[in-house]
């Protein structure tokens, strides 16, 4: 399986959690998502032009990244009147870089049987953890954030076909803030190196 097959397949994982993390959230209404099975896992896709728009935005450019080796991460952040609410969740994949190196990060996995398989259990795992947090307050809104290198930074905010999607330093977590951060892993897919943690500022 080459660099592109393994991107793509960590993309859709990324999406698929995405849509999970607000479908089970209720951030929406829940008409909004229509039940599928992506590997063989049954998962809620919005079906909601906008917000497809957003997330398809977003994952493009996250694939760029990644085939480049300058994605960091990818963290969604709820929001209530521009206010950040105390939870966002953050997939860490700084584990990717060197484990494509040699193309055997899912070689050993040909028929993505153990990754169909981890995909369901974290999506399970994932529901469950997240039934006993308070409702979002009505009216809450999300975006997700690309942390990327400063390099990338650079060259992406210059790139004409990406001028109507907004690159800014991130600075809602100063370095100087004393705000105690507790982070909670959630779950990962070892076959892919994607870790997803819940941050409770």
């Amino acid at each position: 399986m080459n660099i592109e097959e393994q991107t793509d397949i960590i993309i859709e994982a990324l999406e698929v959690f995405l849509n999970h993390i607000l479908y089970v959230r209720d951030l929406y209404p829940p008409e909004i998502f229509k039940k599928r099975r992506i590997y063989n896992a049954p998962v809620f896709v919005s079906v909601f032009p906008p917000l497809n728009s957003y997330i398809h935005n977003i994952l493009r450019t996250a694939r760029e990244l990644q085939q480049r080796r300058e994605l960091r991460s990818v963290i969604l952040k709820f929001y209530h009147d521009e206010i950040p609410l105390n939870e966002c969740y953050s997939f860490d994949i700084k584990q990717l870089e060197n484990s494509f190196e040699d193309g055997s990060m899912l070689n050993n996995d040909k028929f993505l049987i153990d990754f169909e398989e981890q995909l369901r259990c974290s999506l399970y795992k994932l529901a469950e953890r997240l039934k006993p947090l308070e409702a979002l307050p009505k009216g809450a809104q999300f975006k997700v954030v690309l942390n990327t290198t400063q390099e990338a930074f650079v060259r992406y905010s210059h790139l004409s076909k990406y001028q109507d999607f907004p690159w800014i330093c991130d600075d809602t977590h100063p370095k100087e803030s004393k705000r105690e951060i507790s982070l909670l892993p959630l779950t990962q897919l070892d076959t892919i190196g994607l870790r997803l943690n819940l941050d409770l500022l």
